[in-house]
């Protein structure tokens, strides 16, 4: 079932059964609702969760920090409530543990970069990601791009209707390197098609495809290399409560 590439990371074994997550399964687990909601919003998450009574019920641990697994109702659904780290290989292994544990839809929020101009705080929803990370290669055979779930994306674009707000559906890059970001690569990246970046979108929806479970994506614009020059602005921090409050809204759909 494995398949060797001209390079490591074009290797590509289908074998559902690794090591890790088969001792992991072998072990008592905390079973969690099928939904859950993945963050990338900083302190506004924890905060929120706190504020609205979502109950530790998990935790992953990392050598960095323990990450809690918190469960709630949102609209009078039960919801698995989970803060992400930044980049798609740490990303990934906690949505692997909540997977194990029994979610089977997930809609991640968090921000990207405009590569063409977005106003700060819009939302867009990645219709596909264009791999250029590493962590998808280690799900799925190499290709250029992996689609994220059709009818959970446009669960996510009625939440945001229905608050009266917009949103657009876009292409999005996945990178690993924010520091690679060069004017010729994003040239590039736009050529492609591709109108945001971001550093999740394509692992998470890679390890989805793998496991047979529905995942989609939420993003508010944050910085932007629509300019001549990068410009943080600020990061996109006023639209993050308001892209969890959709993502929560999308998920229990």
């Amino acid at each position: 079932m494995r398949d060797s590439g001209a390079f490591p990371i074009l290797d590509h074994d289908a074998d559902p059964h690794d090591l890790i997550s088969a001792a992991q399964r072998a072990q008592e687990r905390v079973s969690l609702p099928p939904r859950a909601v993945l963050t990338l919003l900083g302190d506004v998450a924890s905060r929120y969760a706190d504020e609205h009574g979502y109950e530790v019920v998990d935790e992953v641990e990392t050598i960095i920090r323990r990450h809690p697994v918190r469960v709630g109702t949102h609209r009078g659904v039960e919801v698995a409530f989970v803060e992400i780290p930044l980049g798609g290989p740490a990303a990934t292994i906690l949505f692997e543990h909540v997977l194990m544990s029994g979610v089977r839809q997930a809609v991640a929020v968090g921000s990207c970069g405009g590569l063409v101009h977005f106003d700060e705080g819009a939302f867009v929803l990645p219709t596909r990601a264009l791999r250029a990370e590493g962590t998808s290669y280690h799900y799925l055979p190499p290709a250029d791009w992996v689609e994220t779930d059709a009818a959970l994306r446009s669960a996510c674009a009625a939440a945001i209707d229905d608050a009266g707000l917009a949103s657009v559906e876009v292409p999005t890059w996945t990178t690993d390197a924010f520091y690679r970001e060069t004017r010729a690569t994003l040239a590039s990246r736009l050529e492609q098609g591709c109108q945001v970046v971001e550093m999740e979108c394509a692992s998470l929806a890679a390890c989805a495809h793998f496991r047979g479970v529905s995942f989609a994506q939420i993003l508010y614009t944050a910085d932007t290399l629509a300019e001549e020059n990068w410009d943080a602005r600020r990061f996109g921090k006023d639209a993050r409560e308001v892209a969890l409050t959709l993502a929560l809204d999308a998920v229990v759909r």
